[in-house]
């Protein structure tokens, strides 16, 4: 690994023994392959903790931040890790969520234009239930919604940044108030720093089980849910479904794999470019 990775990818985690692994090999098996993985461990149990070190062993892409627990969500753990980050650009993954294997490539394509954005974010309610719901930055007013609290529907696993965008926040990562979620209190401060420019990205790079709709859920059977998503990962029919959620919830949008975009894509790529996904983005005045 070189001295200077383009992009960071940092994991929060605290007691998923037996769901990190996957989510971290879903990370290790990405086509872009110039990044590090900063784990950060807030009061992570002995069993999380030695999962992650034995997945470090044979990569050296990987490190390990053993901390203490700490207010709320170890938040300003993440801060002080940011700081010894090398990346230009920041990815975030739950321990608990997948990457699709072309997730960091398409972030990293979407970074190249804005300082702030986000994949699109397709949630596993139910078994195979997938939901994403419709929000997107080229929206008029959407990025004041989510700077103001009236609306959130991405997380922290599709979320990213420029480390520069970051680096000139007034405060980072920081405990949330007890009301406001982790990940959206991050995001607003980004959202309230004039100047930045912010994306959205549509396409299906990754998916999110949503932890609070499975409480009543064992251990085991969040591990075979988990274990049967990430074998998965890279097949026709489950990306057929991921883009059909997303299909339902922004109209008229076309997925890369649909055949009409796939011509379109091939004469684009004669004229010398490349039609990936739609890019939606909004700058503020």
């Amino acid at each position: 690994m070189k001295d200077k990775p383009f992009a960071t990818v940092l994991m929060p985690t605290h007691d998923h023994a037996h769901l990190i692994g996957y989510a971290v090999r879903s990370i290790l098996d990405q086509t872009y392959r110039d990044f590090e993985l900063l784990i950060v461990g807030d009061g992570a149990s002995a069993a999380t903790r030695a999962v992650v070190e034995a997945l470090a062993i044979g990569d050296p892409r990987i490190r390990y931040y053993d901390f203490s627990k700490g207010e709320r969500h170890g938040e300003a753990h993440r801060h002080l890790v940011l700081r010894e980050a090398r990346g230009a650009i920041v990815a975030y993954c739950g321990d608990d969520d997948l990457w699709l294997p072309d997730h960091l490539a398409s972030l990293a394509r979407l970074l190249e234009r804005f300082d702030f954005g986000h994949m699109v974010q397709i949630n596993v309610h139910g078994r195979n239930e997938f939901v994403v719901y419709g929000g997107d930055f080229a929206a008029p007013n959407c990025w004041r919604k989510v700077r103001d609290g009236e609306t959130g529907f991405f997380g922290l696993t599709v979320g990213g940044h420029r480390m520069k965008a970051y680096r000139e926040l007034p405060v980072g990562w920081s405990p949330a108030p007890p009301s406001v979620a982790t990940d959206q209190f991050m995001w607003r401060k980004f959202l309230s720093q004039p100047g930045l420019r912010f994306g959205t990205g549509l396409a299906a790079t990754s998916i999110h089980v949503a932890s609070p709709l499975r409480t009543g859920w064992t251990a085991a059977e969040r591990e075979e849910e988990l274990r049967d998503l990430f074998e998965r990962r890279a097949e026709p029919e489950l990306r057929r479904q991921l883009e059909a959620a997303i299909r339902r919830a922004h109209k008229g949008w076309t997925a890369p794999t649909d055949p009409i975009a796939r011509r379109i894509a091939g004469g684009a790529k004669r004229l010398g470019r490349r039609i990936k996904w739609r890019v939606r983005s909004w700058r503020p005045s």
